[in-house]
Protein backbone atom coordinates (compact mmCIF):
# COMPACT_ATOMS: atom_id res chain seq x y z
CA UNK A 1 0.00 0.00 0.00
CA UNK A 2 1.16 3.31 -0.80
CA UNK A 3 0.87 6.58 1.45
CA UNK A 4 -1.03 9.28 0.08
CA UNK A 5 0.93 11.99 2.35
CA UNK A 6 2.82 13.42 -0.61
CA UNK A 7 0.10 13.74 -2.92
CA UNK A 8 -1.95 16.77 -3.44
CA UNK A 9 -4.97 17.36 -2.12
CA UNK A 10 -8.00 20.01 -2.92
CA UNK A 11 -10.32 20.99 -0.13
CA UNK A 12 -12.94 23.17 -2.24
CA UNK A 13 -11.17 25.99 -3.65
CA UNK A 14 -8.07 25.13 -1.82
CA UNK A 15 -4.99 23.23 -3.55
CA UNK A 16 -2.11 21.69 -1.35
CA UNK A 17 1.09 20.42 -2.43
CA UNK A 18 0.71 17.54 0.14
CA UNK A 19 -1.29 16.29 2.92
CA UNK A 20 1.15 17.75 5.98
CA UNK A 21 -0.67 20.26 8.13
CA UNK A 22 0.87 21.71 11.03
CA UNK A 23 -1.97 22.37 14.03
CA UNK A 24 -2.55 25.68 15.49
CA UNK A 25 -0.34 25.86 18.99
CA UNK A 26 -0.64 28.45 21.48
CA UNK A 27 2.78 30.03 21.77
CA UNK A 28 1.67 32.82 24.67
CA UNK A 29 4.47 35.34 23.44
CA UNK A 30 1.98 37.84 21.88
CA UNK A 31 2.35 41.41 23.38
CA UNK A 32 -1.36 42.25 24.12
CA UNK A 33 -2.29 40.05 20.89
CA UNK A 34 0.54 41.60 18.84
CA UNK A 35 2.73 39.06 17.10
CA UNK A 36 6.05 39.80 18.16
CA UNK A 37 9.72 38.60 16.40
CA UNK A 38 9.05 34.93 18.39
CA UNK A 39 6.36 34.65 15.72
CA UNK A 40 8.16 35.78 12.62
CA UNK A 41 10.72 33.14 13.63
CA UNK A 42 8.62 30.34 14.68
CA UNK A 43 5.93 30.49 11.59
CA UNK A 44 8.28 31.21 9.48
CA UNK A 45 9.95 28.55 10.02
CA UNK A 46 6.77 25.81 10.06
CA UNK A 47 6.12 27.50 6.49
CA UNK A 48 9.30 26.75 5.35
CA UNK A 49 9.12 23.35 6.83
CA UNK A 50 7.68 21.26 3.79
CA UNK A 51 4.40 21.51 5.33
CA UNK A 52 1.83 22.40 2.70
CA UNK A 53 -0.88 24.33 5.60
CA UNK A 54 0.68 25.92 8.27
CA UNK A 55 -2.86 27.13 10.99
CA UNK A 56 -1.42 30.30 13.59
CA UNK A 57 -2.29 29.47 16.88
CA UNK A 58 -5.71 30.86 18.09
CA UNK A 59 -6.55 34.51 17.05
CA UNK A 60 -8.89 36.34 18.88
CA UNK A 61 -11.09 38.80 17.17
CA UNK A 62 -11.75 40.71 20.57
CA UNK A 63 -9.11 41.34 22.90
CA UNK A 64 -11.81 40.01 25.73
CA UNK A 65 -11.97 36.50 23.61
CA UNK A 66 -8.30 35.75 24.22
CA UNK A 67 -6.87 33.48 26.39
CA UNK A 68 -4.59 35.56 27.76
CA UNK A 69 -2.84 38.62 27.56
CA UNK A 70 0.29 36.59 25.37
CA UNK A 71 -2.69 35.08 23.02
CA UNK A 72 -2.44 36.36 19.07
CA UNK A 73 -5.13 38.75 18.25
CA UNK A 74 -6.73 40.70 15.31
CA UNK A 75 -8.08 43.45 16.72
CA UNK A 76 -6.28 46.42 16.20
CA UNK A 77 -4.30 48.36 13.73
CA UNK A 78 -1.29 47.18 15.88
CA UNK A 79 -2.37 43.32 15.48
CA UNK A 80 -3.41 43.87 11.79
CA UNK A 81 0.34 45.40 10.95
CA UNK A 82 1.96 42.33 12.84
CA UNK A 83 0.30 39.69 11.34
CA UNK A 84 0.92 41.41 7.93
CA UNK A 85 4.54 41.57 8.74
CA UNK A 86 4.88 37.97 9.63
CA UNK A 87 3.08 36.42 6.66
CA UNK A 88 4.85 38.45 4.34
CA UNK A 89 7.88 36.89 5.65
CA UNK A 90 6.23 33.61 5.65
CA UNK A 91 5.19 33.76 1.78
CA UNK A 92 8.61 35.06 1.06
CA UNK A 93 10.93 32.17 2.08
CA UNK A 94 8.09 29.31 2.95
CA UNK A 95 6.17 27.26 0.65
CA UNK A 96 3.24 26.23 3.10
CA UNK A 97 -0.08 28.22 2.64
CA UNK A 98 -1.83 29.88 5.98
CA UNK A 99 -4.46 29.78 7.95
CA UNK A 100 -5.68 30.78 11.96
CA UNK A 101 -7.88 29.34 14.38
CA UNK A 102 -10.44 31.56 15.46
CA UNK A 103 -11.46 30.31 19.03
CA UNK A 104 -15.12 30.42 20.57
CA UNK A 105 -15.63 32.59 23.10
CA UNK A 106 -18.03 30.73 24.83
CA UNK A 107 -17.76 29.45 28.95
CA UNK A 108 -14.02 28.98 29.41
CA UNK A 109 -11.42 27.90 32.00
CA UNK A 110 -9.91 31.15 33.90
CA UNK A 111 -6.52 31.26 32.87
CA UNK A 112 -2.83 32.52 34.42
CA UNK A 113 -1.64 34.29 31.48
CA UNK A 114 1.57 31.69 31.45
CA UNK A 115 -0.15 28.42 29.91
CA UNK A 116 -1.44 27.45 33.49
CA UNK A 117 -5.22 26.92 34.49
CA UNK A 118 -6.62 28.84 37.45
CA UNK A 119 -8.89 27.11 39.63
CA UNK A 120 -11.68 29.33 40.67
CA UNK A 121 -15.15 29.95 41.17
CA UNK A 122 -16.84 32.30 38.55
CA UNK A 123 -19.65 33.31 37.55
CA UNK A 124 -22.10 32.68 34.20
CA UNK A 125 -22.58 36.55 33.72
CA UNK A 126 -25.51 35.51 31.12
CA UNK A 127 -27.26 33.42 33.50
CA UNK A 128 -26.17 34.19 37.21
CA UNK A 129 -25.32 31.22 37.99
CA UNK A 130 -22.38 30.03 40.07
CA UNK A 131 -20.14 27.76 37.72
CA UNK A 132 -17.20 25.53 38.82
CA UNK A 133 -14.15 25.48 36.63
CA UNK A 134 -11.70 22.30 37.67
CA UNK A 135 -8.61 22.80 36.13
CA UNK A 136 -7.95 21.89 32.84
CA UNK A 137 -11.72 21.41 31.75
CA UNK A 138 -13.50 24.16 30.00
CA UNK A 139 -17.67 23.49 30.11
CA UNK A 140 -18.81 23.61 26.62
CA UNK A 141 -21.34 26.64 26.10
CA UNK A 142 -24.57 24.76 25.29
CA UNK A 143 -23.94 22.43 28.64
CA UNK A 144 -24.10 25.58 30.82
CA UNK A 145 -27.27 26.40 33.01
CA UNK A 146 -30.50 27.74 31.69
CA UNK A 147 -31.76 28.92 34.40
Amino acid sequence: MTSSLFSPIRLADLELANRIVVSPMCQYSADDGVASDWHLNHLGMLANSGAALVVIEATGIERSGRISHGCFGLYSDDCEAALARVVAHCRRYGTAKLAFSLPTRGARLPHNGHGKAVRRWGRDKTRGRRLLHPPFRSVPSGQLPRK
